[in-house]
């Protein structure tokens, strides 16, 4: 019998210790009552420890676990596989992945944790008990956070991800292929996205981007009023003004180091990192660009929001819009 397993932390006799125990029972002839009296503990121990020496020896003076032999209540190994999916494929949080497939949020961190899940690689949504408080705005359009992210490309046959660290190559100038810009605009209320993969993040591509964003929400009945930027100099340029002003809307800049002013469209960014942009290791640049209007369409037609009560953009589109003509 190994002694590396472990003993109950309440147990008050070791292996050998019961052994003694039982001895003076089995062996010796004691009764239960003076053995018990003997080693200071109650009756049912001695007879719960010989019982078991008797009829599996040594072996049955071990603890034995604890966990019960049928879990009814246990989650169907089908929906814990959908979990495990879910937490791969998307890489959402334990709360999005419960609404999706019925559980309470503790079950599925449970589940993720079994399966050693229970953080991610990068953005680890850790338990927080402090009260989240979120603002948004009442109708769809009043309020747009635009912002642009700073993406390292990918060279052909893939970058270390797909090769590993230090693949033949890797600093090579033929093997840097420089970086791409995400240009994105988020709706305040109903998160619907506009975005779009620059090669720079310049004034005039900053300004063109809008124009269009702007016909786009225009397009599904949005009429943007204001939109909301850092501090880049592509938004303090006359370029970007003068493509609000042909557009109707406000420009606004939120306050220096205060990025959490336009939280919405950094999260959105964040999401994409975790559920496009390092998702799976891309083989090149195309390959992960082609993928780009997919994931949008997704975002905006198909994946739920906990802050829109696990609702989809598009959903909140079709609630509101009645309302900013009555």
């Amino acid at each position: 019998m190994s002694h590396a397993r472990s003993l109950h932390p309440n147990a008050p006799l070791t292996p050998e210790g019961r052994r003694r125990m039982v001895g003076w029972v089995v062996d010796a002839g004691w009764s239960v009552t003076s053995t018990a009296e003997r080693f200071q503990v109650d009756p049912k121990t001695v007879r719960k420890w010989r019982d078991r020496f008797l009829a599996d020896g040594d072996a049955g003076l071990w603890d034995r676990s604890s966990r019960p032999r049928r879990s009814p209540n246990r989650t169907p190994e089908t929906i814990r596989a959908r979990v495990v999916e879910l937490r791969r494929q998307r890489r959402w949080g334990a709360g999005h992945i419960g609404f999706e497939v019925g559980l309470a949020s503790s079950t599925v961190q449970a589940i993720l944790n079994s399966e050693g899940l229970g953080r991610l690689d990068r953005g680890d949504r850790a338990t927080n008990t402090r009260v989240v408080q979120r603002y948004q705005r009442e109708l769809p359009g009043e309020l747009i956070h635009i912002d642009v992210k700073k993406l390292a490309g990918i060279p052909p046959g893939g970058g270390w991800r797909t090769r590993g660290r230090g693949y033949q190559g890797e600093k090579t100038k033929d093997r840097q292929v420089g970086y791409r810009y995400l240009h994105s605009a988020i709706d305040d209320r109903t998160r619907i996205v506009y975005s779009e993969i620059h090669d720079d993040e310049q004034a005039v591509t900053a300004a063109g981007f809008w124009r269009r964003a702007a016909v786009y929400y225009q397009q599904i009945g949005i009429t943007p009023q204001r939109v909301i930027t850092d501090n880049g100099s592509c938004y303090r340029s006359g370029l970007w003004h003068r493509a609000c002003a042909a557009t109707g809307t406000t420009p606004k800049r939120t306050r220096p180091y205060r990025p959490q002013t336009n939280g919405k469209i950094e999260r959105f960014h964040r999401i994409l990192l975790e559920e496009w942009a390092y998702i799976r290791p891309w083989g090149s640049e195309d390959e992960r660009t082609a993928a780009y209007a997919g994931f949008i369409h997704f975002y905006n037609h198909h994946r739920s929001h906990g802050a829109l009560g696990w609702a989809t953009p598009t959903s909140i589109i079709r609630d509101n819009l009645p309302a900013m003509h009555t």
